[in-house]
């Protein structure tokens, strides 16, 4: 269910409420010259979410967004009670692409606290690998929000707003601090004479088993990241982006990026390639994942039907 809220100039108001009723609301109300900035009058919507495409495709023919136009304003009720109180709980929860952006937006855009958040994760990732302490890399991908900027650019190709752009800039700034964090690591553990690449026979980088997961582009190791991939992208077009911290977990973006300062520092240059090889890949299944479900979304979406 959606609570709408529309402002509508005056001359646009009897035409759409009309246009409205058809979309067979649960509550609608109208405040005649209710709205000071913008000006114009209020529309009030309660409705079903399979019905929220149908209200956008109405809205986007008064201008929605545009300079004299229709602005909208749309929540989520925390309840509400009545003869369709049933129905509504088993709801699919529709959701638009502005709210996705919106939602995106929030999480992804790399402030200076995401920022250094992101540093935080590469060097407990860096640390995490050189001590063969697996439950701190898997701690590293967990606060690393490193999968929403990611989508945000896709969103922004597939709807063909400007989002891409803020994506694009928030990946570089969210792995250019995860690469500082690791080297931060690496020329730590090289200060303490721990070699970055060989730490000890304990050490998941002396048996080689961690590292060759994260740099052997294996088709087990590719099925992963490509099933994480699109569930990330699901959990992004169903608004529960909280949930793709489980999703960093399942893909190598941040041990990989990870691996590629801390093997130059051990001297390994190849290594680092190997690395550098296996988080280019593991950001194109990424995009792909994420465009495959924005793009399938587009195409059952009511607001744009297939003529």
């Amino acid at each position: 269910m959606r609570s709408i809220g529309l402002t509508v100039p005056e001359r646009f108001t009897d035409s759409m409420l009309g246009d409205l009723r058809a979309c067979s609301p649960l509550a609608i109300r109208l405040q005649r010259g209710g709205s000071l900035q913008p000006p114009g009058d209020v529309i009030e919507l309660e409705i079903a979410d399979d019905t929220l495409g149908e209200v956008m495709r109405i809205a986007d023919r008064y201008g929605l967004g545009e300079t004299e136009g229709v602005t909208m304003v749309t929540s989520t009720p925390s309840s509400i009670i009545n003869a369709d109180y049933e129905t509504l709980t088993r709801e699919s929860q529709a959701t638009t692409w502005e709210e996705l952006e919106l939602s995106i937006g929030g999480d992804s855009t790399m402030r200076a606290d995401r920022v250094l958040v992101m540093a935080i994760a590469g060097f407990i990732a860096g640390l995490g690998i050189v001590t063969g302490t697996v439950h701190a890399v898997i701690g590293a991908m967990v606060i690393a929000p490193g999968f929403q900027p990611f989508s945000r650019f896709v969103l922004g190709l597939v709807t063909g707003s400007s989002a891409w752009r803020g994506g694009l800039n928030d990946v570089l700034r969210a792995y250019g601090a995860l690469l500082v964090g690791a080297t931060l690591a690496g020329l730590m553990s090289a200060w303490l004479g721990v070699s970055g690449i060989d730490a000890g026979d304990d050490t998941y980088l002396a048996a080689a088993d961690l590292v060759a997961f994260w740099t052997e582009p294996t088709w087990h190791g590719i099925a992963i990241s490509a099933v994480a991939a699109v569930c990330g992208g699901l959990l992004i077009a169903i608004d529960r982006t909280v949930l793709t911290a489980g999703v960093m977990v399942a893909l190598a973006l941040v041990p990989t990026a990870a691996l590629v300062p801390m093997s130059l520092i051990a001297g390994e240059p190849g290594l680092a390639l190997a690395a550098a090889g296996r988080f280019g890949i593991e950001v194109a299944l990424v995009l792909a994942g994420s465009a495959a479900v924005f793009l399938t979304k587009r195409a059952s979406d009511q607001r744009w039907p297939v003529d």
